[in-house]
């Protein structure tokens, strides 16, 4: 008895191996299929949403990586109407993130992929499970009230509101900020923890932040001793915090980057010091630590040779050729270039047409300050001319100097002083070649104030930018003209409702002669109309006009020509939307308003040219590039009519 159920326990393990191994065998057929299917990228045919009642589909499928196989997606470059190894895992991080910012803190997102036998491609199955929304109730911090900066922690503590979904991706930002104030005032080892209390119901949820700021740390000394090429006072000296002051994070970050504006560092590493018992990657509790400074020094000597040829207004085709030698640490932290440009007319007549010789001298720290100073020499010998045998010399002194406030606001200043000699003419004749050539001694000094909040330059999404724009030219300095200019601009960028951005500028300028200069030349006016201006209006065709005659000498016939004389004052006011429409495309719709006067005093809300359209933009690696439409109105002597402008980059 005993021998028979022996027999049946082995026969019966033998059937359970038997099958078990047919099915793996199954399975890993199936796998097989499966993962070989999955290797030539599928397309997807269908992508199947169930299970959602706060966000529509259509909502849905717009967060999704994965988009289901059509004409236009076939055209473009990219696979995301193709099944790939990490489609699932992405669709559902998205799908979350998406619930998780209003609140559903259960959501259960569920993916599948499968074959649709009929052509291969693919079929995907999105379940969702919503589960309760937690709603704020009530956010509770605690902290050391005696803080000097506790006002301004408990300021971003509530930025949690009450009424609001609970939104853990907000919670972990509003945490970071918080370890961040403190951070910057001398607590790194400040720590905030959260805990959230739905025991009331998902409606009445509690959050109770509690904070401990650690303690209070100071800088301790910096290590400078990798540096081989340059002095570790060049360093030093840009570092923004000193042994004794309180710890702050942002005082380490402006360190960075004004090592990096140096120029004298392909990468720099700023950690704590290893002897203080950690590897800079460890946290320790050292409330006076020591930082070691590392780089990898860029040569001091360089040199550069530029090419290419370009079209000139005048000649066929010239080609250009320049060379430069620089070193960086001439009288240990000065800059000094020297540089040689020739251009030359090729192909239809090989000779040379501009020699220039340049020297530039940078003094970064100008008398012990952090305000550099950069000197400039030009000179241009000049070449003799084919028509006359004269030659034009040119020569001209530059100074201008940067003074930061902050990265957002800044201003530039500058000077020049221009000299001009014709040699091998009479005084007359001089006089009167500079006229032919539009030949104007400028001597000058230009002041540019800039504040720019914007995170993004190319597509500003928030933010503004602000310009005051002031020269003088001649007076005292001496010159050919003696003029006054004014320049203004302000932009402010919005995010709206559904990724609109409103766009908005302001612009005006304004330029006065004086002393012993009877008009301000042609050259220094302003000309508006175009794509940068008022769109519906032709490149620098708006402002005052003049006619023009010309006697035909066959017939003594008389003919006419309006032309642009330039403005002395303006003004611009352009509001833009501008919206994402699908891929790189992005759209835009504008109302542009302004004019050119004669003189500011005939500056007149009547007297306003007005031009709306629409443009399509594509986001480039070098920026939008635009196309705009524009339909200008019948006023002020301009008729009806439109324009289209192929350029590059936004208007502002």
């Amino acid at each position: 008895m005993l021998r028979r159920s022996f027999i049946i326990i082995i026969l019966s393990l033998i059937c359970f191996f038997c099958a078990a191994s047919i099915s793996a065998q199954s399975a890993y057929k199936r796998d097989k299929l499966y993962r070989s299917w999955l290797a030539d990228e599928p397309y997807i045919s269908i992508i199947n949403i169930e299970g959602n009642e706060f966000f529509s589909d259509s909502k849905i499928r717009s967060r999704l990586y994965s988009r289901t196989n059509s004409i236009w997606q076939s055209l473009k470059s990219g696979s995301r109407n193709k099944v790939l190894r990490y489609t699932v895992n992405r669709d559902t991080l998205e799908v979350q993130y998406l619930y998780l910012k209003e609140g559903f803190l259960n959501i259960i997102v569920n993916e599948q992929v499968e074959v649709y036998p009929v052509d291969s491609s693919a079929i995907i199955y999105i379940s969702i499970n919503e589960g309760r929304r937690f709603i704020i109730g009530e956010v509770r911090l605690t902290i050391n009230d005696s803080l000097p900066f506790a006002r301004t922690i408990r300021d971003l503590a509530h930025n949690m509101r009450v009424g609001e979904p609970v939104n853990p991706v907000k919670l972990n930002t509003i945490l970071f900020s918080l370890k961040t104030v403190c951070s910057n005032n001398g607590y790194p080892y400040a720590e905030f923890i959260h805990k959230i209390d739905s025991s009331l119901g998902p409606q009445n949820t509690k959050i109770f932040i509690t904070g401990s700021e650690g303690p209070f740390v100071r800088f301790g000394d910096v290590l400078i001793d990798s540096l081989r090429i340059y002095s570790p006072e060049l360093a030093r000296r840009e570092i923004t915090f000193k042994k004794g002051e309180p710890y702050s994070r942002e005082k380490i970050f402006d360190t960075q980057k004004r090592l990096y504006r140096t120029g004298l560092f392909n990468s720099i590493n700023l950690d704590f010091s290893k002897k203080n018992g950690g590897n800079g990657k460890e946290k320790t509790l050292d409330i006076n630590p020591d930082f070691r400074f590392s780089a990898i020094e860029r040569k001091a000597h360089y040199i550069a040779l530029k090419t290419g040829a370009s079209q000139d207004s005048l000649q066929d085709l010239t080609w250009d050729f320049s060379t430069s030698w620089g070193k960086r640490n001439i009288f240990t932290s000065r800059r000094v270039e020297f540089s040689i440009n020739s251009r030359f007319v090729i192909f239809t007549d090989w000779r040379i047409i501009r020699h220039r010789y340049q020297m530039r001298f940078t003094d970064p720290w100008f008398a012990g300050f952090r305000l550099p100073i950069t000197l400039t020499a030009r000179f241009e010998p000049g070449v003799r001319s084919q028509i006359q045998d004269y030659r034009i010399q040119k020569w001209l002194l530059a100074l201008s100097t940067r003074k930061e406030w902050s990265e957002q606001f800044y201003a530039v200043f500058s000077g020049e002083y221009e000299n001009v000699n014709i040699y091998a003419v009479s005084d007359i004749a001089a006089a009167e070649i500079k006229n032919e050539q539009e030949i104007s001694v400028r001597r000058k000094f230009t002041a540019v104030i800039v504040r720019d909040t914007r995170i993004d330059k190319f597509v500003p999404k928030s933010g503004s930018y602000t310009t005051y724009f002031t020269q003088y030219v001649g007076g005292f300095l001496g010159g050919d003209d003696s003029f006054l200019k004014f320049e203004f601009s302000w932009a402010r960028y919005q995010p709206g409702f559904a990724s609109i951005i409103y766009a908005t500028r302001l612009k005006g300028g304004w330029v006065k002669e004086f002393g012993s200069s009877s008009e301000v030349p042609l050259n220094d006016r302003f000309y508006l109309g175009g794509a940068n201006s008022i769109r519906g209006f032709d490149e620098n065709s708006i402002g005052p006009r003049v006619t023009e005659y010309t006697i035909n000498p066959n017939d003594s016939s008389f003919s006419e020509q309006t032309v642009n004389v330039g403005s002395n004052a303006y003004f611009i006011f352009n509001q833009e939307f501008r919206f994402p429409l699908f891929w790189k495309f992005w759209g835009s719709t504008f109302v542009d308003i302004g004019n050119g006067f004669e003189s500011l005093s005939d500056l007149s809300p009547d007297k306003l040219l007005f031009s709306y359209g629409a443009g399509l933009q594509f986001m480039s690696p070098a920026g939008p590039l635009r196309l705009d439409y524009a339909y200008r109105l019948d006023r002020e002597g301009y008729g009806k009519g439109d324009r289209w402008h192929i350029t590059i980059l936004y208007a502002f």
